[in-house]
């Protein structure tokens, strides 16, 4: 079963105005760290896959940023989504990629723009919720 990671990295950039902006929303952008939040994300999460299991859903207008600040990610799995509508859609659009690549996969989704001090505990658990799906898979 592979696992596949969802990083949502949408959103107008409209909540933390001025620093967050419709071209910089708060993903993209730093909190006392040298690292952007969706640089963050990506670090913490890719450790419990590969980055070629790693997507990214986002809009058109900053898709070429998060390509840019991850390369690590193929350039197709930074998907931008025409319209931003919201949490579901954004997860069925990763889902729906996803399945028509391994219907099997296991699917982790986080939002970019968290702050995690404790990288550690948070892993763990997510491991835990992985590891019972691949015991449990019906």
């Amino acid at each position: 079963m592979s696992v596949y990671v969802v990083i949502m990295a949408g959103g107008k950039g409209e909540r933390l105005w001025p620093l967050s902006q419709g071209d910089r929303p708060k993903q993209l952008l730093s909190f006392g760290s040298h690292r952007s939040l969706l640089r963050a994300a990506f670090e913490r999460t890719v450790q419990l896959t590969t980055p070629e299991y790693v997507l990214v859903v986002t809009n058109e207008q900053i898709a070429d940023a998060v390509r840019s600040q991850l390369p690590e990610v193929p350039p197709s799995n930074v998907l931008a989504e025409p319209v931003g509508r919201n949490t579901a859609p954004c997860i069925a659009y990763a889902a729906a990629s996803i399945s028509l690549k391994d219907p099997q996969a296991v699917m982790a989704i986080f939002p970019s723009d968290q702050l995690i001090s404790n990288e550690n505990d948070f892993l763990r658990t997510v491991r835990f919720g992985i590891d019972s799906l691949r015991d449990h898979p019906e």
